[in-house]
């Protein structure tokens, strides 16, 4: 699972919180899901889809300023880019 960013909603209060996969995944392993639960949460935000669970309401964030420690861009060796050159 690659680390994402996430916009969190925390059921009971009015702020919405940035933050990232890695966080929330262990935030919700300490509140009791399983490695399979975690996986079904990743691929619902990961496809775009907003998940509640556990008092989170969880979708997948489109930062205005990107967040430290996330890649946004995605990286190529030499040898994929010149791939992509002669497909």
């Amino acid at each position: 699972m690659k680390n994402i960013p996430l916009l969190v909603h925390i059921e009971g209060q009015d702020s919405k919180v940035n933050t990232d996969w890695l966080a929330i995944m262990a935030t919700l392993k300490k509140r009791g899901l399983e490695k399979d639960e975690l996986e079904v949460i990743y691929f619902e935000l990961s496809a775009g889809m907003r998940v509640t669970t556990r008092g989170l309401s969880l979708a997948k964030a489109s930062p205005v300023e990107p967040l430290k420690g996330l890649l946004h861009e995605p990286k190529f060796s030499a040898r994929d880019y010149a791939g992509m050159l002669t497909a």
